[in-house]
């Protein structure tokens, strides 16, 4: 009775996949208890199709989710992520090759073109931010710094700039700048 019960529950995921009703078939496989090696087959399908469609966050996502083998899932995510650095998503690709396991090079590598890009059009808070969430050298961190308090100096904000001042211990003549403008 319960292995019918499987089947039937195998044979409903299946049509779901079949159909790219991933939610769906997730459901099914929650509501039925269905274990993933009843299922790879009909995963692999999808993962194989949604390869071939080229929408390899897909494809990648339910390698991970289901199990698939691991080298089916970097595969994947590889190219999803290249994607995302062809298009200038660089936060985001760093983002998503740490979620997916890539090598922590590949994670390196995306974090310091998002900080690069940052930079390069004034966005250093984000680009501190970045330099930080990533672990990159400390001298990014504090070209970032220098640029975002020089940016709260010229603009006026000087609690601002004492704040980052201080954050990433900038040199002491800084910090004395901004607090001779608040007082």
């Amino acid at each position: 009775m319960a292995d019918s019960k499987l089947a039937e529950g195998a044979k409903l995921f299946a049509a779901k996949m079949n159909q790219g009703a991933y939610q769906e078939a997730a459901k099914i496989k929650s509501d039925f208890g269905l274990p993933n090696d009843m299922l790879l087959e009909a995963v692999r399908k999808a993962y194989d199709d949604n390869v071939r469609k080229g929408d390899y966050s897909i494809a990648a996502d339910l390698a991970k989710k289901y199990d698939l083998p691991a080298d089916l899932r970097l595969a994947a995510a590889q190219r999803s992520f290249d994607r995302k650095i062809d298009s200038e998503f660089y936060h985001v690709a760093a983002d998503y090759a740490k979620e997916y396991g890539l090598p922590e090079d590949v994670v390196r590598q995306a974090a310091v073109q998002a900080f690069n890009k940052s930079m390069s059009v004034g966005l250093v808070k984000n680009a501190a931010e970045i330099a930080e969430e990533f672990e990159l050298p400390p001298e990014m961190k504090l070209q970032a710094a220098m640029k975002s308090y020089e940016q709260y100096m010229q603009a006026g904000l000087y609690r601002k700039a004492l704040k980052i001042a201080k954050k990433y211990d900038l040199p002491e003549k800084m910090v004395q700048a901004a607090e001779k403008k608040i007082s």
